[in-house]
């Protein structure tokens, strides 16, 4: 699933691409994908802006907004209109641009969502601060860690209080702070806490400079894999000797994913 770096990617392409387009028409091809809830219409409204929360992509528009969540398997490019759609054997949504460009929305497992709203927080209203915002401080951060007695991996991929992290960037986070993923967040002290929400950061910075992680379907707004899976630590490293201790790579179910942890540099703790 696209996580934050992946979603970011597709944000920077797009944005000088489609922003300032006029709609003309949205089609949808398989109409679970296209969810309309504004009760506008789309034709003439301008992008006027691209934006980002979390694994979310945020169209501005003039009247309302497009919200896509791209999910499993969702894909976002731009086509100039000349292509022969039969071709797309995924493609489940279009936007038809009054240049007779389109914006393509493929989707292999059909499980990504386009939202037309009057309200981002339609949509948005329980996910939390983006991992990445310059508003979210280590004091917000560990105020929302410290308190909870869930262990930490699921407090990160909630996205009920951080948005963004998904079970990639969330196992290289808790490996480079050197935490458990089952260790629970009152448990955490502040110098720990200190050290993951600076990973957490690190983490997500590389991977965007990588242009994301491809594991199999993702593809950025070009068709290209991301690069950023070349330089994994933990993830999908299961039986491979740690980089920084040299024991082997554990993998087990944490908060319902595959979790892959070193039982070295991440021992489970008890207390502060």
């Amino acid at each position: 699933m696209p996580e934050l770096p992946e979603v970011e990617t597709v944000v920077r392409e797009l944005r000088p691409l489609i922003v300032g387009k006029t709609i003309d028409r949205v089609e949808a091809i398989w109409q679970k994908t296209f969810v309309d809830q504004a009760g506008l219409s789309l034709s003439g409204q301008i992008i006027q802006k691209i934006d980002r929360r979390g694994k979310f992509i945020i169209l501005v528009l003039n009247r309302s907004y497009l919200i896509v969540h791209l999910r499993m398997t969702g894909r976002l490019s731009l086509s100039n209109g000349q292509g022969d759609l039969s071709d797309l054997p995924h493609l489940r949504c279009l936007i038809q641009f009054k240049d007779g460009s389109r914006l393509l929305f493929e989707d292999m497992r059909k499980f990504g969502r386009i939202y037309h709203v009057k309200e981002v927080e339609e949509v948005l209203k329980n996910v939390g601060i983006d991992a990445l915002d310059t508003h979210l401080t280590f004091e917000h951060f560990y105020d929302y860690l410290k308190n909870r007695k869930m262990g930490v991996k699921a407090f990160l991929m909630s996205q009920k209080w951080i948005a963004g992290l998904g079970n990639i960037y969330t196992d290289e986070s808790l490996f480079l702070a050197k935490i458990h993923p089952e260790q629970t967040c009152d448990q955490i002290s502040p110098g720990q806490g200190r050290k993951l929400f600076t990973a957490v950061q690190e983490i997500l910075h590389r991977a965007v400079e990588n242009m994301g992680s491809t594991i199999s379907d993702y593809r950025d707004a070009y068709g290209n894999p991301g690069r950023n899976q070349l330089y994994f630590k933990v993830y999908r490293r299961a039986g491979k000797p740690c980089f920084a201790c040299g024991a082997l790579i554990e993998k087990k179910k944490v908060a319902g994913r595959g979790t892959h942890f070193c039982p070295q540099c991440q021992k489970l703790r008890g207390s502060k």
